[in-house]
């Protein structure tokens, strides 16, 4: 995936920006405050339609305006698509080939980008939702299958959290044996992608970092089940009655599982430096863009914002070695 140029209107501190790009990689330069974050965000924004710095559309906006509008050519499997969103306070609306994209859907699920960027180091700080919704996103674009299941598991326990609110306990063991079904498909595709990251995950550190620890991503399911074994979840889910019943909504779940990283055995959140949770995560960043060109032969584009504070100079230099090694079209601030 490369774009090949960028239109940027009344979006941010940019009135009007137009500017052709390289397929490779792409150095953004300035003093403080002239808009190098903000154009990254805007490619960002163009590839996952949302920001990595806010869910609030107004605050994308250029001062005293109702519109933003950004534009660009995008090559993906060497075919040129000219994109376009415009985004209002009120949220946005989004043209791929001059036709409006009905579904959100088809259009992320054609174009990605991964970033680094001071906020998403905060990924495996942050509530386990934050985590559930990367790996989710990142899952998706690879398995359409992972989508409907994703789909089709949120559809009941949505209806199962009505059913608990109203107190309508004896339709509930229906929904628990369909939560059960979809919750297994789910436990195994996700455990089944963390195995594989997880086969790339350490050497990239290592390479990165130039550390001797073993770093690994932990899956960890909501409901136990080594197997992942329909009737043992069916059983747990049942067991949790009482508690579902007491909070208002099903306590047990894939909607309540955690991923983390851990080093040597020392979890993330209770161990990890800030440039610990810097390195990892980039290292988990670089694992994720060889299991897409890896096994669908796709190269997302990759953001990097502020990529090099609290980072010492010889890990600065692996990171540029290893960056050569990409086929990537990359953006640094």
């Amino acid at each position: 995936m490369i774009i090949r140029n960028i239109e940027v209107s009344q979006f941010r501190n940019y009135g009007r920006c137009t500017t052709k790009l390289s397929p490779e990689i792409n150095w953004i330069y300035g003093a403080n405050g002239q808009g190098k974050t903000n154009l990254v965000e805007a490619v960002f924004y163009l590839c996952n339609l949302e920001s990595f710095r806010t869910t609030k559309p107004s605050l994308l906006l250029q001062e005293k305006k109702a519109e933003a509008v950004l534009q660009a050519e995008v090559e993906r499997k060497k075919v040129l698509h000219l994109v376009r969103v415009n985004i209002t306070k009120k949220g946005r609306q989004v043209f791929l080939d001059h036709k409006p994209s009905r579904r959100v859907s088809e259009y992320i699920f054609s174009f990605m980008a991964l970033s680094f960027t001071p906020e998403d180091v905060n990924l495996f700080r942050s509530v386990p939702q934050e985590r559930r919704k990367f790996f989710n996103r990142i899952m998706a674009f690879n398995d359409p299958l992972y989508f409907n299941n994703i789909q089709e598991y949120s559809k009941i326990i949505s209806q199962k959290n009505a059913l608990l609110r109203q107190g309508k306990i004896e339709q509930i063991q229906l929904w628990n044996e369909m939560l059960a079904k979809s919750a297994v498909q789910l436990m195994k595709r996700r455990n089944s992608y963390v195995e594989q990251v997880n086969q790339h995950l350490n050497d990239i550190f290592k390479d990165i970092s130039g550390r001797p620890e073993t770093l690994k991503l932990i899956y960890k399911p909501s409901l136990n089940s080594a197997d992942y074994e329909e009737k043992n979840c069916l059983q747990q889910l049942e067991k949790s009655l009482s508690r579902d019943l007491q909070y208002g909504f099903a306590v047990l779940g894939p909607h309540r599982d955690e991923y983390h990283l851990m080093m040597d055995g020392k979890k993330d959140r209770d161990f990890f430096s800030q440039g610990e949770f810097r390195i990892t995560n980039l290292s988990l960043k670089m694992t994720i863009n060889r299991l897409f060109y890896e096994g669908y032969q796709f190269y997302p584009v990759l953001i990097f914002d502020d990529l090099f504070s609290e980072l010492d100079d010889e890990v600065i230099n692996n990171i540029l070695q290893y960056f050569l090694t990409l086929k990537n079209q990359i953006f640094i601030t």
